[in-house]
């Protein structure tokens, strides 16, 4: 894939909140057309404030300031494939919970993976059939319930 693997789009949920959807680009076979892409998650609240740090250093490593994140934001971040495997990884783990020491250890473990185990996990936490199940799999791997 491209450098433009995956794209971060930000929506406005009131003047002060927002909620960002992480979306991966489909394979186009038309040279100039720009790929569509389909959206993979989408978080706000709770789970997206409590790892707003790990999203905006990956909005940092991606070459954007971090004061770009806002409600009116219109362009999506454009992230490298690595990048938006870890940002859609760590928001469909978090993404139900509602405790806050439940989503930092979560979190925690989904940073610590190595770039492999971060493929292999968001391949089967993205997968439309069994993805839930993955999902719980992985946040009971790193938090007990």
């Amino acid at each position: 894939m491209n450098g433009r693997a995956f794209s971060l789009r930000v929506f406005p949920r009131s003047e002060r909140e927002v909620a960002v959807a992480v979306q991966q680009a489909l394979t186009s076979n038309a040279a100039n057309k720009e790929p569509e892409h389909r959206e993979v998650v989408r978080a706000w609240g709770l789970p997206l404030h409590a790892v707003m740090d790990q999203v905006l250093e990956t909005l940092r490593r991606a070459g954007f300031k971090a004061s770009e994140l806002s409600p009116r934001r219109k362009e999506p971040f454009n992230l490298d494939e690595s990048a938006g495997v870890r940002l859609a990884l760590l928001l469909m783990a978090v993404k139900p919970l509602s405790k806050h020491q439940r989503i930092e250890e979560v979190a925690g473990g989904v940073r610590s993976l190595s770039d492999e185990e971060a493929y292999y996990w968001y391949s089967k936490c993205a997968d439309r059939r069994a993805g839930r199940r993955a999902q719980h799999a992985l946040r009971v791997m790193f938090s007990a319930e």
